[in-house]
C-alpha cells in the first residue's frame, strides 16, 4: 500500500507540474483540471484563485488570454483567441460547453455570470461579392465588450460589435446583435428590451 501511495503521489506531482509548465503568468491557488488543452501557454495569464475545469480548451494562438482572480471556468468550455484577445475580469463564471471566440477581441468585466452553451463570436465573414467564395473574402471584426455585473443566460449567442451594459440580464436563448443598455433585461431573436431592472 505504501509503495502504491508513493507512486500515485509522484504521478500526480508530475501531472500538475507538466500542466502548469510554460504558462505566461500564474497566480496563487490556481487550479487546473484534468485533460485540459492549453495552446500557446506563454500567452495565457491565470490570476490568483482561478479554476479551470476538466476538459477545457484555452487556446491563445497568436493572441492572448487573461483570466481574472477567482474566476471559475467550468468543464468542457473553450476560449480561443486566435489573433485577438480574451480578457476576463475578476469573480466571473463561464459555465459548461460555452465558447468564446476572441479573434476580434473580447473584454469581460468583473462579476459576470455566463450560462451554459453560450457563444461569443467576435468576428464576421465578409460576403458582399457573390462571384467570390465567402472563404476568400476575409473577415471583419469590431470586438465584444461585456461590462461589470452582467448575467448571460444559457444558450445565448453574442455577435461581433456588441457592448453589453453594466448590470444587464440576457434571457436564455437570445441572440444579441446590438448594444444592450445598462440595467436592462433583454431577450428574443434578435434580442430586444423586455424591461429595465429598476422599473
Amino acid at each position: 500500500m505504501l509503495l502504491l501511495d508513493l507512486v500515485r503521489n509522484a504521478m500526480n506531482f508530475i501531472r500538475i507540474h507538466t500542466v502548469y509548465f510554460g504558462i505566461g503568468k500564474i497566480g496563487r491557488g490556481v487550479v487546473l483540471g484534468k485533460h485540459i488543452e492549453l495552446g500557446s501557454r506563454k500567452s495565457i495569464s491565470l490570476s490568483s484563485g482561478a479554476v479551470v475545469g476538466n476538459f477545457c480548451r484555452i487556446l491563445a494562438g497568436k493572441g492572448e488570454i487573461s483570466i481574472g482572480e477567482n474566476c471559475y471556468i467550468h468543464p468542457f468550455t473553450t476560449l480561443r483567441a486566435q489573433t485577438g484577445f480574451i480578457r476576463m475580469g475578476k469573480e466571473c463564471s463561464l459555465n459548461p460547453y460555452s465558447i468564446i471566440h476572441g479573434s476580434g477581441g473580447v473584454v469581460i468585466g468583473d462579476y459576470v455570470r455566463i450560462g451554459s452553451h453560450v457563444i461569443f463570436v467576435s468576428a464576421n465573414h465578409v460576403f458582399d461579392q457573390v462571384d467570390v467564395p465567402i472563404h476568400f473574402q476575409g473577415i471583419e471584426s469590431k470586438g465584444i465588450i461585456v461590462e461589470d455585473d452582467v448575467w448571460i443566460g444559457g444558450g445565448v449567442t453574442v455577435l461581433d460589435g456588441v457592448r453589453i451594459g453594466k448590470g444587464s440580464v440576457i434571457a436564455a436563448g437570445a441572440v444579441v446583435n446590438k448594444d444592450v443598455l445598462p440595467y436592462s433585461i433583454v431577450g428574443g431573436v434578435p434580442a430586444k428590451v423586455i424591461r429595465m431592472r429598476n422599473e
